[in-house]
């Protein structure tokens, strides 16, 4: 669908202008720019790279689709692209006021399936909690942990939270619960169906009114060895 796209290419590309902004911000006077800052400014450069190739990515594998080629199934590090994802969203949750952090104590962890498709569904899953924190001072905590043969994927926000009668809807597709027309509406569906059909894993999500959300994407971990 048309909106799917356009949210899809859209996310990347406004993080990546963030990064940018920021990047403007302290260069300022190129006369009086601290070289302290030159780390700072390297780090956001390639974030916006990263949002760059993000998008790349995405519309490459909506042109392979288009030619009926089969989604790409390969062996990558989980925890890799889930720290890759938090570096890149950041800027943008930064620029909405709020703060996003990250308890990401795992070594390697391969999976078997699609990495744009695990990066799609933890960037949904952090500007969802990060709309929900909007004006609140708690910050949006992103934790990977392995369970034994499963790997659990957390996003928890101190947000306004989710009223009892729309938590059996928030899967749905189209149903949203932010104000003033901001989304569209697809990211929780989203989430679920390429949890479910790339990696074959599970949402759940809890929830209190005025405490917040924590979202859980469970992923089977294949066995770990040389070639999954």
């Amino acid at each position: 669908r048309p909106s799917v796209i356009a949210h899809e290419v859209a996310s990347p590309l406004t993080a990546a202008l963030a990064s940018i902004e920021l990047c403007r911000d302290l260069l300022g006077d190129e006369h009086g720019l601290d070289t302290r800052l030159r780390p700072l400014l390297l780090e956001e450069l390639g974030n916006v790279t990263g949002g760059m190739e993000r998008a790349v990515a995405y519309l490459r594998a909506i042109q392979d689709r288009a030619r009926g080629a089969a989604a790409s199934s390969e062996r990558f590090d989980a925890a890799e692209v889930v720290r890759s994802c938090v570096t890149l969203e950041r800027p943008l949750a930064r620029k909405r006021g709020v703060v996003l952090q990250d308890e990401i104590a795992l070594g390697p962890v391969f999976l078997r399936g699609d990495p744009n498709a695990l990066y799609r569904i933890l960037a949904n899953l952090i500007r969802n909690a990060v709309a929900a924190s909007h004006g609140r001072s708690l910050p949006v905590w992103v934790k990977l942990e392995r369970d034994g043969e499963m790997l659990r994927l957390l996003v928890r926000d101190g947000g306004v939270g989710v009223r009892p009668g729309h938590l059996e809807r928030i899967f749905e597709p189209g149903f949203t619960t932010k104000q003033g027309g901001e989304g569209c509406g697809i990211g929780l569906s989203l989430v679920r169906n390429l949890a479910q059909e790339i990696f074959r894993g599970d949402v759940t999500v809890e929830s209190a009114v005025g405490r917040g959300t924590v979202l859980t994407i469970a992923l089977p971990v294949p066995r770990q060895r040389t070639a999954v």
